[in-house]
C-alpha cells in the first residue's frame, strides 16, 4: 500500500509542477560529438573514423504534420505538463495524443480491435507480449541513420534492454526513457538516538546487516526495526543471474550458487533478534518513523522530503563484495515504436528528444529518474518538488550504480526480479518467516514448484 500511495502522490506532485518550472540553460546537445557510441568498432575500420557522422542526441523532423498516439501510464494533466507541451514546442508539426490503454494482452487486443493503432508505447517489463502481437520495431536502423549517441546513457542501460530481445539476438526495441534506480534511505534521528554512525555509499550487505542489528531494539517503549529490504528480490537482482536456462528452461535454483548465496543472506537477516516481528506492531519510515533504513525507489526522495519532521538522507543500495558498483537491476523504462505505425520517423524524433539530456532535464526536475549520465540532469533530480526546502540530499552516487550485466534474459524466468509479486520476492517473504527451514531444503522445494510453472509456460508456447 505504501508503494501505491507513493505512485499516486508522485503523479500529483509531478502534475502540479505544470509549465511554471524553467529548467534553465542546458548544454547544446544538438552538436555533441563523441568517439564512443556505446558499442565496439568493427575490426579494420579505425581509419574510417574521420569520415563518420558526428554523434548527436537531437533528431530533427521536417516531414508532414503528424499526430502521434502514445500509450504511457500518466494522467492527462501530467502528460501535458511533462511531455506533450515540451515536445510540441520542440517540434511544431508534431502533436502528441495520450492513449488510455493498459499494456497487457487484453488492453492491447481491445485497442487493436477498435482499430486504434498507437504509434509509441512504454515498456516496463519485457517484450514477449509485443512480439506475440507483432508490435516490435527494431530501433538500430533509426540509431544508425541518425547517428544517435548511445553513450549518453548510464552504464548497462542499453545492454539490459538488448538482453530483453525475445529472440536472443540483442536487437534494441526500446530507447531508455526513465531510470530504475533504488536507494537506501535512512532516518538520521534513529541513528542519532542509538549513537550509530550513518551508512555510507558502497557498503556491503553484510556491513548493513551489522548496522541493522544495532538499531533493532526498544527504546522508551518504542520498538525500532533496523532494516527493510523493500522488495527482497532487489538484492537477488544485483547478482545478474537467470533462474532458468535461457534455451531449455531448466530451473537453476539448486544449481547456480547465486541462489544459495542470496538465501543465506536472508537467513542472517531473519536471525537478527527482533528483526522479524510476528506481532501486529507497525514499522514505518514516514508515519511512526520507527524504521531506521529501507531500500526503495529513487522516486521516494520527493515523497520523503514532504514528510514533516523526518530527517533523512540516502546512500547507494548495499552491494555484494564481488559485485562492486552494481545496484538492483531492472530494465529502464523505455519507449518503443509500434511496427504498424505510419509515422515512425516522427515517433523516432520524439523518442530521441525525450531520452536526450535536454528532454531528460525537464523530466528529472519533475521527479522522473534520469537515465542519462549528464551531471546537470542528475543534480537537478526532483528540483521542482524539493527546491526551496533548503535541504540537499546525496543524489549523485545513487545514479552511479550500474545494472548487472545479463547476456540474455531467460524467457522462462524468473526475470531480473523487480515486481512485488515476482516469484523470488514472494518466496523470500515466506522464507524469512520460516525460522526452522534451512536454505538447501527451501531451495529444493521452490525449485520443484517453479519447474511446474516453467513447464506450463513452455506448453503454452
Amino acid at each position: 500500500m505504501f508503494l501505491v500511495v507513493c505512485l499516486i502522490l508522485l503523479t500529483v506532485l509531478a502534475g502540479c509542477s505544470g509549465n511554471a518550472a524553467e529548467p534553465g540553460p542546458t548544454p547544446d546537445k544538438e552538436a555533441t560529438t563523441t568517439t564512443d557510441n556505446g558499442s565496439a568498432k568493427p575490426d579494420g575500420e579505425e581509419e574510417m573514423e574521420a569520415n563518420q557522422a558526428e554523434k548527436t542526441t537531437f533528431v530533427p523532423y521536417d516531414g508532414e504534420p503528424a499526430t502521434l498516439k502514445f500509450i504511457i501510464a500518466m494522467d492527462e494533466e501530467t502528460f501535458k505538463n511533462q511531455i506533450a507541451s515540451h515536445v510540441e514546442e520542440k517540434f511544431p508539426n508534431i502533436k502528441l495524443q495520450l492513449v488510455e490503454a493498459s499494456l497487457d494482452r487484453n488492453g492491447l487486443q481491445e485497442l487493436n480491435a477498435r482499430g486504434e493503432t498507437p504509434d509509441m508505447y512504454v515498456m516496463h517489463e519485457g517484450y514477449e507480449l509485443f512480439e506475440e502481437l507483432d508490435m516490435l520495431e527494431p530501433l538500430d536502423p533509426f540509431i544508425e541513420k541518425s547517428s544517435y549517441d548511445l553513450s549518453i546513457f548510464q552504464d548497462g542501460a542499453i545492454d539490459i534492454i538488448r538482453a530483453l530481445d525475445p529472440q536472443g539476438a540483442g536487437q534494441l526495441y526500446g530507447l531508455p526513457f526513465q531510470g530504475s534506480q533504488k536507494a537506501l534511505y535512512y532516518n538520521k534521528d534513529i541513528f542519532d538516538r542509538f549513537g550509530v554512525d550513518y551508512p555510507t555509499d558502497g557498503m556491503t550487505w553484510d556491513g548493513i546487516l551489522e548496522v541493522a542489528k544495532q538499531l533493532t531494539a526498544g527504546r522508551d517503549g518504542v520498538k525500532f526495526k533496523g532494516l527493510s529490504f523493500g522488495y527482497y528480490s532487489h538484492a537477488f537482482s544485483q547478482l545478474g543471474v537467470n533462474g532458468t536456462d535461457a534455451k531449455s528452461g531448466e530451473v537453476l535454483f539448486t544449481k547456480d550458487p547465486a541462489f544459495t548465496r542470496y538465501f543465506e543472506l536472508l537467513d542472517r537477516y531473519r536471525r537478527i533478534p527482533g528483526m522479524i516481528d510476528p506481532s501486529d506492531y507497525k514499522y514505518s519510515f514516514s508515519n511512526e518513523q520507527n524504521l531506521a533504513m529501507y531500500v526503495g525507489q529513487v522516486q521516494h526522495l520527493p515523497l520523503n522530503a514532504g514528510v514533516e519532521g523526518l530527517e533523512f538522507d540516502m546512500v547507494t543500495v548495499p552491494e555484494w563484495p564481488d559485485h562492486t558498483g552494481i545496484g538492483p537491476t531492472a530494465p529502464p523504462v523505455s519507449i518503443s515504436i509500434n511496427k504498424h505505425s505510419k509515422q515512425k520517423e516522427a515517433a523516432w524524433s520524439v523518442m530521441a528528444y525525450l531520452s536526450s539530456p535536454e528532454g531528460q532535464l525537464i523530466l528529472s526536475r519533475a521527479s522522473s529518474p534520469p537515465i542519462v549520465k549528464d551531471e546537470q540532469v542528475i543534480n537537478e533530480y526532483a528540483a521542482d518538488v524539493i527546491e526551496g526546502s533548503g535541504k540537499a540530499y546525496n543524489v549523485k552516487p545513487i545514479f552511479s550504480q550500474k545494472l548487472a550485466a545479463i547476456e540474455v534474459i531467460s524467457p522462462y524466468g524468473p526475470l531480473v526480479t523487480f515486481h512485488y509479486d515476482d516469484f523470488i520476492n514472494v518466496k523470500s517473504k515466506d522464507f524469512v518467516k520460516l525460522q526452522d527451514k534451512d536454505v538447501a531444503t527451501f531451495l529444493r522445494e521452490i525449485e520443484e514448484e517453479y519447474a511446474v510453472l516453467v513447464k506450463e509456460k513452455q506448453a503454452q508456447q
